[in-house]
């Protein structure tokens, strides 16, 4: 019976691995077209990490919570699911902004871009990648195969058709965004604390 309640999340799993596995081989390409090639497919694929977070709208499904007398149900199983959800947001943010910082280092020293620059461009793919998430979230509802199946029509969605209410989103996902970065931020500075006092 509970097999199924969270059905959708190997699928977005995958489709979160797959930058993190492009991120993984970016770096190891010889010639700059095909690192352009493979960076363009990443930056396709990216913002299916964060949209993970979205996922949690769907422990909802789990029923784990009385509001009418603020017990929680006693369901080993169900719980067991809620951790993995938790679990699969976690760990995939982790890897994919910490890659995401990675490749922007890697670029930033290779083609000796300004660190300024190079922190516009990471708002920038942060920005898109928050329009990916409110176009695979809210309807229409696009999927990532779509870009292959009908291009002009997600081009069209994506970057043309706006609203107030899609504004408002793109802005708190992108603050999302921001949000992970900076946890990141801070956990390196500790980090180097840490060692610096070794």
């Amino acid at each position: 019976m509970y097999t199924t309640k969270f059905y959708f999340l190997s699928l977005n799993t995958l489709l979160a691995y797959i930058p993190l596995e492009l991120s993984f081989h970016i770096k190891d390409m010889r010639s700059p077209i095909l690192q352009v090639i493979l960076g363009c497919v990443w930056l396709l694929f990216f913002p299916n990490i964060p949209y993970l977070v979205t996922d949690i709208v769907h422990s909802d499904m789990l029923q784990l919570y009385n509001y009418a007398d603020g017990s929680s149900l006693p369901s080993v199983r169900l719980w067991a699911l809620l951790i993995a959800l938790f679990l699969v947001i976690f760990a995939f943010n982790l890897w994919g902004f910490s890659e995401l910082l990675k490749l922007a280092r890697y670029f930033k020293d290779k083609f000796r871009i300004h660190p300024f620059v190079m922190r516009m461009i990471i708002g920038g793919i942060c920005f898109l990648s928050a329009m990916g998430i409110y176009a695979g979230r809210f309807p229409p509802r696009l999927h990532s195969i779509y870009f292959l199946t009908d291009p002009l029509k997600v081009f069209d969605i994506i970057f043309l058709q706006w609203s107030q209410k899609k504004l408002e989103f793109v802005l708190l996902f992108f603050i999302l965004h921001l949000g992970i970065l900076t946890v990141l931020y801070i956990q390196n500075l500790l980090m180097e604390r840490k060692f610096e006092n070794i």
